[in-house]
């Protein structure tokens, strides 16, 4: 197989550098004079903000800011596909990754010290740990445009599962469970700002897009696009974990307030608590097939805690949701999702977008039916696996270059197993 120089030269470029260790990473660049960045989080899971008294901690030997909600000059919202989620807490807190206080000084030691300085007052609401709780009658909402909690319910079909389940021999159900998962990159989440007498910012951070970053620093600061400049260097690692902008957000408001360069650095400690993490899912799934192993019908009833905020949690759950029934030829088939907030962590994007946990439960449902009518699983998979052609739940049909049936075949003859006929 002839090699391609180009794509041999770009792995190179990338590569090389991370082996000799001459990559640098956020955390390997130095701006003289830098601050340490400080965030200062709820002391609670859900409650209202009565009143937060910064004067002591403003007057804290080596601090040079000390930044709350009121002090934000431009918009304190921040979301994907809604701004649901405050920058720093000005209402409630609803989680406690939530923010309520910056803080840039010399060190950490004078920026623990301010935070002790800080008086503050809640009203404490009842904590929504699971959906069962959050969707109870008369439970406190987390956000009052939600009744319920219900972030938001996708209902797909195709055929008529009543129907599917009638002509099936067997039908079987059983439920799943996935949980919440943190991405634990290596290189923990930081950044870096310097600020110039220009009115310019220039940011240095971990992140998936540097034009949404320059985005959240200008809409937090009111200030011109042109005015920010982003740059990623390496990234060590994020599989969707560093999407969030609240790093930048944050040090924009420092530098804007101190008018001096600032670092913010989470320790391990922080990571699990300062971004988002993977949905977790809760399936239940009714499955029909005839004895030769055909699949009639298929009914997903899927359920998520999305956390505290919405972030991309409608997006990764069409997506899981259109995608549950796999590469697979299923004539009748339903899935109901219910998205929840809760006053967890806020969940967002990591890996494939909701896509392992509807896989773990159908792949798993799978390998059952293929015990209770004595076929192969790859037999099974086989019978029913998707060629061009074939329409998925929304009734468009799979995307060119479908292969499930070359890969179970290849996956069998390694095997040594002989499938049945072929369509």
């Amino acid at each position: 197989m002839p090699i391609n120089i180009a794509t041999l030269n770009s792995v190179y470029r990338s590569s090389l550098p991370k082996t000799t260790g001459e990559a640098k990473y956020v955390s390997d660049l130095h701006v003289p004079g830098a601050l340490y960045g400080h965030v200062v989080r709820s002391p609670y899971p859900h409650a209202r903000i009565v009143n937060i008294d910064v004067s002591a901690a403003k007057r804290t030997s080596g601090v040079h800011a000390v930044i709350t909600a009121k002090d934000i000059p431009g918009v304190n919202r921040i979301g994907k596909t809604r701004l649901d989620q405050p920058i720093l807490s000005d209402d409630k807190v609803r989680s406690y990754l939530d923010a309520v206080v910056l803080i840039a000084a010399i060190d950490e030691d004078a920026a623990r010290e301010a935070e002790s300085k800080i008086k503050w007052e809640f009203d404490p609401l009842p904590p929504l740990f699971s959906i069962e709780d959050a969707t109870a009658p008369g439970a406190p909402l987390i956000h009052e445009d939600c009744p319920q909690n219900i972030l938001k319910q996708i209902n797909l079909s195709k055929g008529d599962v009543e129907i599917g389940f009638r002509e099936a021999d067997i039908v079987f159900e059983n439920s799943y469970k996935t949980p919440a998962i943190e991405h634990c990159y290596l290189e923990l989440d930081n950044g870096l700002i310097s600020p110039d007498p220009s009115g310019t910012y220039v940011i240095w951070v971990g992140c998936h897009n540097v034009y949404s970053e320059r985005l959240i620093a200008s809409t937090v600061l009111d200030i011109p696009e042109e005015k920010v400049m982003v740059i990623q260097p390496y990234t060590g690692g994020s599989f969707g974990g560093k999407d969030d902008g609240l790093v930048t957000a944050y040090l924009a408001l420092l530098a804007c307030h101190s008018q001096k360069p600032v670092r913010i650095n989470f320790t391990r400690e922080e990571e699990f608590i300062a971004h988002t993490k993977r949905h977790p899912q809760w399936i239940n799934l009714r499955m029909g097939l005839r004895k030769d192993g055909t699949i009639t019908a298929v009914q997903f009833d899927i359920k998520t805690d999305t956390g505290a905020y919405a972030h991309w949690a409608e997006g990764i759950f069409s997506f899981a949701s259109i995608g549950a029934s796999g590469p697979y030829r299923i004539p009748h088939q339903k899935v109901d999702t219910t998205i929840v907030y809760t006053n967890n962590i806020p969940m967002g994007a990591m890996r494939a977008w909701g896509i392992p946990g509807v896989t773990f439960a159908m792949e798993s449902h799978l390998d059952q039916a293929a015990h209770l009518l004595s076929i192969h699983p790859l037999e099974l998979r086989w019978k029913n696996a998707a060629i061009e052609g074939d329409t998925m739940i929304t009734g468009s049909a799979f995307p060119p270059g479908i292969h499930i049936k070359e890969v179970i075949k290849a996956a069998a003859d390694s095997a040594g197993i002989i499938l049945s006929g072929q369509r």
